[in-house]
């Protein structure tokens, strides 16, 4: 491109050092023929730059056809960010407790979601599994939805986390706890559910759900609550707020719990027994039942309406561990409470 220099007098520069002057005594003529070698030369300019960009071109062309892309490799492969997402806030999370990858919801063949799956205790809330578990007995039934559930004599809700199956598998552990009684746990944690099913009453297999659950409820002779810490458990906290004053309640909720402190003050306000340790809640399970009137034989079958026997030893806690876990009314026992709050 032409380059231009600034001058005086009327008197452009331009490159090569060469000078035109356009001062009052230049003849038209002259002018004129000055005008078209200007032409010219931008039109030689304009003719070589239109030469390379073909060149250009053709030259990326046969690059293309004598030289084809080779297929990326898996080292060429943009790394994929691993997206922290806390189960229990649900962002990506600063949380202390789930610094890892959102674990994705486990789908079965038929676009199920699985959420009886195994779940590791990353924070050891059940403790660890008895050496040897009771025989199964006889008449002890485990009921999930959809099926239908029988009256029983006695009978437990599992009324707790499930998080879509992100919560720690509690109910498979106190239903093998409680098998060797006879008795029915009532399980909400169905084997699978459709990802499809929208929260809304007009879904049909949502609405499903929670009526099998009210119902569940309402038959059972204990309700069993547990709070796992490394989930948020909007519905538990639901049905806790609809049963607290039944008095057929035991609840387990630590206080690392997002909302223990709401859950707490509510269990001392009612006298519901509450532990902080899931070894704990099995006590209470079973001392429950038998402030409920349940009797167990030595030979695994239910004693009273006429029928007399020996009853099982250490089948069930004592009762007085109901009354040590009712909160006194205006202070939790179980953490120092802060004041100036």
């Amino acid at each position: 491109m032409t380059e231009m220099i600034p001058a005086t007098n009327d008197t452009r520069r331009f490159a090569r050092d060469e000078v035109f002057s356009f001062s009052r005594t230049t003849t038209f003529e002259s002018a004129v023929e000055r005008v078209h070698q200007l032409c010219e030369h931008l039109s030689r300019s304009n003719t070589m730059a239109a030469n390379a960009a073909v060149q250009n071109a053709t030259q990326n062309v046969d690059d293309d056809v004598s030289t084809p892309n080779p297929e990326p490799t898996q080292e060429d492969a943009p790394e994929k960010l691993t997206v922290s997402c806390c189960k229990f806030c649900k962002r990506p999370s600063d949380c202390p407790s789930c610094h890892k990858p959102l674990v994705p919801e486990q789908q079965k063949s038929d676009g199920t979601v699985d959420i009886d799956a195994e779940i590791q205790d990353i924070h050891n809330q059940l403790g660890p599994l008895p050496a040897t578990l009771p025989p199964k007995n006889p008449v002890f039934q485990d009921y999930m939805p959809p099926g239908p559930i029988k009256p029983a004599p006695y009978s437990v809700f599992l009324a707790g986390s499930i998080e879509m199956g992100r919560a720690v598998q509690w109910q498979r552990r106190l239903t093998s706890l409680l098998q060797h009684l006879p008795l029915a746990v009532y399980n909400p944690r169905r084997g699978h559910w459709n990802p499809n099913a929208t929260p809304e009453a007009k879904n049909a297999e949502f609405r499903a759900q929670v009526t099998w659950e009210l119902g569940a409820l309402e038959e059972a002779t204990v309700i069993c609550f547990f709070f796992d810490h490394d989930t948020m458990s909007p519905v538990t906290m639901c049905e806790l707020g609809l049963w607290v004053t039944s008095g057929k309640v035991v609840v387990c909720c630590d206080k690392k719990f997002w909302k223990s402190g709401n859950v707490h003050i509510v269990c001392e306000k009612f006298g519901v027994p509450l532990v902080e340790s899931f070894d704990k809640l099995v006590e209470l399970t079973t001392a429950m039942l038998r402030e409920k009137g349940m009797r167990v034989g030595e030979d695994g079958g239910l004693l009273g309406d006429g029928v007399e026997g020996v009853e099982m030893e250490g089948w069930a806690a004592d009762p007085d561990v109901l009354k040590k876990a009712i909160l006194p009314i205006g202070g939790v026992k179980h953490e120092e409470v802060e004041t100036g709050v």
